[in-house]
């Protein structure tokens, strides 16, 4: 298979396993987002990075910490981008037996189920008895990512299931997802049968996504990254009936009062799709305006800042002050432990709990329960 691959260079398909969860759920998103271009940013640029140092270790078979302070691809790797790497890199090796084989940055191919479709895996571990690990790294942290039916893995299953179809005895797929960052590690299996199944499934959903006129279908995974939401009319109405605004009178909203317990879980259920919306809606006319145009009603102006301390500050506080011009606090718990060592900072730690957090009912943490108000407090009889 493929030798190394350099990110930023690497093709990308119409229908690509990585922006599956879009076209799949919403396969009118394909034309809409044709003509919107699509600039890198500097997370992107990050995330790019991270890949690259990962899949030079795990082909080289060192840690991330032997490039520290060396370029590759053109950046310098600093020792925290090494640590959350080497944190990947522990993982996938704890998967790997003597008898097993890794593969890195591989293309697989897809196309058989979705037209001119592949993409290419951050890593796979086949074992011996037939069980294919799949690891996708995800440097970000803004999002915390699922494995459980994710549609990315599904479809790298599928194109690695293809290449090793003639090997026989390729029982199960699994799924995981490494999210240094934040501390997800998340892991979920699926069988050969129900990867068929999917595969069906994702046919037809492609095969709409390419024809004229695809239906765009709002929800709250297809919509997270779309660069056509801030205009698409199909998600604007939904976001209108959702909240029940009244925008030909005035942008009414009804009284919280007049909602039905259907009325608000409708709107809690679409919470994080609504903020998507009205957050792209804001970018595009912060773009808008900044590009020259003008826009009825709105314009920039400056934010609030705060006020900062010049280059040379420090040194005339010292001059002034002494030791008064410094205070002094612990470095982070994330600083102790490199320097600690994780077994030791967990002793010097405590995690408190956290508050009380409303989530949907699928959520798979314990619920918490309360006691109704009127039975903390005794009947007093007359």
């Amino acid at each position: 298979m493929s030798n190394v691959i350099n990110h930023s260079e690497r093709p990308h398909a119409v229908l690509s396993a990585s922006g599956s969860s879009r076209w799949l759920n919403c396969p009118g998103s394909v034309d809409a987002e044709k003509d919107i271009p699509n600039p890198s940013s500097s997370f992107a640029l990050e995330g790019t990075l991270a890949h690259e140092l990962a899949d030079t270790c795990l082909k080289n078979k060192c840690d991330a910490d032997d490039y520290v302070g060396k370029e590759i691809t053109g950046d310098i790797i600093q020792k925290d981008m090494a640590s959350f790497v080497q944190e990947y890199l522990d993982y996938v090796r704890s998967y790997e037996t003597a008898n097993s084989t890794l593969y890195t940055e591989e293309r697989v191919d897809f196309s058989n189920v979705v037209p001119d479709g592949f993409g290419t895996m951050d890593a796979a571990v086949i074992l011996p008895d037939g069980t294919c690990h799949i690891f996708d790294l995800k440097y970000g942290q803004g999002v915390v990512v699922s494995a459980e039916n994710n549609t990315q893995g599904l479809l790298y299953a599928i194109g690695l299931h293809n290449y090793l179809e003639f090997l026989g005895g390729i029982e199960k797929f699994i799924i995981h997802i490494v999210q240094p960052r934040v501390s997800n590690y998340s892991v979920w299996e699926v069988s050969v049968d129900k990867l068929k199944e999917f595969a069906k499934w994702a046919s037809k959903r492609a095969k709409l996504a390419l024809s004229n006129n695809a239906p765009r279908i709002p929800g709250e995974k297809q919509c997270q990254w779309c660069r056509a939401k801030s205009n698409c009319l199909a998600l604007s109405m939904h976001v209108q009936s959702v909240i029940m605004l009244e925008f030909d009178d005035g942008t009414k909203l009804p009284d919280i009062a007049d909602l039905t317990d259907g009325d608000k879980k409708a709107i809690l259920d679409n919470t994080k799709l609504i903020e998507t919306f009205l957050k792209a809606v804001k970018a595009d006319v912060h773009a808008r305006i900044e590009q020259g145009q003008d826009f009825n009603g709105y314009k920039l102006v400056s934010g609030k800042a705060n006020r900062k301390w010049t280059d040379n500050a420090h040194l005339e506080l010292e001059k002034e002050l002494g030791d008064e011009a410094y205070t002094k606090k612990p470095i982070t718990i994330t600083e102790a432990q490199k320097l600690l060592g994780k077994k030791r900072v967990d002793e010097l730690t405590y995690k408190p709990t956290g508050s009380p957090t409303l989530v949907p009912s699928s959520d798979k943490r314990q619920s918490i329960s309360y006691v109704p108000v009127e039975d903390c407090f005794e009947v007093i009889k007359k």
